[in-house]
């Protein structure tokens, strides 16, 4: 009996130190992983944002070669009008001030400290605290 009970002093500290063992060596590498893709998924978001910003561009590029469009922006840009035309300017009247105006103001992002205990420890097994949002 008291050799059982001996057994099982030395055997269950093993086996905690063994899975704790396992659990560093796999954690880590597991939420670094998830880090990594999290900025791979962010970095796809960004490219296909410019890939669409890149798209416009080009058609406004191409439409810069004509001289419509050059004549369209001389005209609507900077007041520019053909010989014998004539040219008329329409003055909005001011728009009135307030002194009071107060902006508004944007939230911030939530600080780490504020979050709750869990909130973080998820974050550190997902690797969210490895990567910032985009």
């Amino acid at each position: 009996m008291v050799r059982t009970r001996s057994r099982l002093g030395i055997v269950i500290p093993l086996i905690l130190v063994v899975i704790l063992a396992i659990v560093l060596t796999n954690v880590f590498p597991f939420r670094r992983i998830l880090g990594q893709q999290r900025a791979v998924d962010i970095a796809n978001t960004q490219l296909v944002v410019l890939q669409e910003e890149n798209t416009l561009l080009e058609a406004e590029a191409e439409a810069l070669r004509s001289d419509a469009e050059i004549e369209r922006i001389a005209r609507a840009d900077f007041g520019f009008v053909r010989p014998g035309d004539r040219s008329f300017v329409v003055v909005e009247p001011a728009a009135p001030q307030f002194d009071d105006f107060v902006p508004p103001i944007d939230p911030e992002p939530e600080p780490l400290e504020s979050r709750s205990f869990g909130g973080a420890v998820w974050d550190f097994l997902t690797g969210r605290d490895l990567v910032e949002d985009g």
